[in-house]
């Protein structure tokens, strides 16, 4: 045997282990390992979901709910919606600082 085979046997021989050893360990079980995150998906929203809960029991109670009285309410609602109008005696500014240079 020369060299050039002895280097090609050994060559084929390596490659034949490794291979070997690669599909025992492969096909030797599942790699799939439950994590503690596994285990806990979804909790913490849960968790978080149920913090927020006032009255867990709140839809059962059949009694109406109390609290300001409908011309309260409306007065209310009307004000909200007022503080989005534009108020028109108010001029519009606009300030461009393109250069350094402030100009209205």
């Amino acid at each position: 045997m020369t060299k050039e085979e002895t280097m090609q046997t050994r060559c084929l021989a390596i490659t034949a282990i490794l291979s070997i050893l690669l599909l025992t360990f492969g096909c030797s079980g599942s790699p799939y390992r439950e994590t503690a995150l596994d285990k806990s998906w979804g909790r913490s929203l849960e968790a978080t979901q149920f913090a927020q809960m006032i009255d867990p029991d709140a839809g059962k109670d059949p009694a109406p709910v109390e609290g300001l009285d409908g011309r309260a309410s409306e007065t209310n609602v009307f004000k909200y919606l007022k503080s989005f109008e534009k108020d028109s005696n108010r001029p519009l500014r606009y300030e461009s600082t393109a250069g350094g240079k402030v100009s209205n």
